[in-house]
């Protein structure tokens, strides 16, 4: 691989490796507040399987020559983690699950297809457990919709909506990544990173029995 390449690939996983570390630390201060005991058990599982990812990566990022460095001011990841911290379960779920974990995975998953052997190697894990993580955040959330009046459900629809347009405004902010110019050094396309960010909405929705709709924010494509 060459070295702007190796650049490229060493910038991303870095910044993956760090919302690894940024979701065990947001499971872990919502284990007890979890609503079921199964939901408790399910956050230390992922609190868990984040530990896992973050050795492989950060090893990796060693190997590579790019130890690994938090791009996350901490003033805003002090921030991020005060705004998840007042969320109900809804919202927590709507985040973690179906924004960092669903959408974001899609993106590790087409990006990892563009990197080296060893790259990908180490991204195997992470990317089966979190889906693993995305179906349980899908099937509480499937719950809550089943269990909705007719009006509530379309509140809480509008409410998905509004989370994950929130997620990427603060994604925007608090990550200091410029993430298409490195998509593009890898040959991946403003607009088939894109596609990949609205298909796995689009199913994500669908597996939620709602009308495939995307969050306003996602139509800058």
């Amino acid at each position: 691989m060459e070295h702007h390449d190796l650049q490229a690939i060493g910038t991303l996983l870095t910044v993956y490796t760090d919302i690894d570390l940024l979701a065990l630390e947001l499971c872990a201060d919502r284990i007890a507040q979890a609503p079921t005991r199964e939901a408790k058990l399910e956050l230390a599982h992922q609190v868990e399987e984040e530990r896992i990812h973050f050795r492989i990566q950060e090893k990796w990022l060693d190997t590579i020559g790019m130890p690994f460095s938090s791009p996350i001011d901490p003033d805003n990841r002090k921030l991020i983690q005060e705004i998840f911290s007042r969320m109900d379960w809804f919202d927590f779920l709507s985040c973690l699950q179906i924004g960092i974990e669903g959408i974001g995975i899609a993106l590790v998953e087409k990006v990892a297809s563009r990197a080296d052997e060893g790259t990908r190697a180490s991204l195997e894990i992470p990317i089966r457990d979190e889906k693993r993580q995305t179906s349980f955040g899908l099937e509480e959330l499937r719950r809550l919709f089943t269990e909705a009046s007719p009006t509530e459900k379309e509140r809480l629809t509008e409410r998905l909506l509004g989370n994950l347009n929130n997620l990427y405004t603060m994604a925007e902010s608090f990550l200091p990544i410029d993430f298409e110019e490195h998509w593009m050094r890898l040959g991946l396309s403003r607009e088939e990173m894109w596609e990949t960010v609205h298909q796995k909405t689009l199913d994500m929705f669908r597996k939620l029995g709602l009308s495939p709709v995307l969050p306003e924010a996602f139509s800058c494509a």
